[in-house]
């Protein structure tokens, strides 16, 4: 069976269980705000990581600037992109590579490369 949008909700007879309405959104906004405030609790740890180490201002307002410059300059683009892009499939792949980065910061944190 198919819905009206044309994609099939039906396998083999068994109804979908595919969270909808309220249930689908509160899911996608908790994963969001679970992904931006962890992205934003590392930019800042970062932040205090480079001033504890090096005891320069400068290092701590050089990664504070590099951890808020790629969302400045890249927001109107991204703004425009996204809305021709499929919005689920730009949400995953920027969740993903995001934690990616944060896995990398945290390797060469602890081999002390970082």
């Amino acid at each position: 069976m198919e819905d009206p949008a044309g994609i099939g909700i039906e396998t083999v007879g068994v109804p979908s269980r595919r969270p909808e309405g309220m249930t689908a959104f509160t899911i996608v906004w908790f994963g969001q705000v679970v992904s931006l405030v962890g992205t934003a609790m590392s930019g800042f740890a970062l932040t205090l990581w480079a001033y504890r180490t090096t005891g320069l201002a400068t290092a701590l307002s050089m990664v504070a600037f590099f951890n808020f410059a790629p969302m400045i300059v890249m927001s109107p683009i991204a703004g425009v992109l996204v809305d021709r892009w499929n919005r689920k499939w730009t949400m995953a792949l920027s969740d993903l590579a995001s934690a990616m980065m944060t896995l990398v910061v945290l390797v060469l944190f602890l081999t002390g490369h970082l």
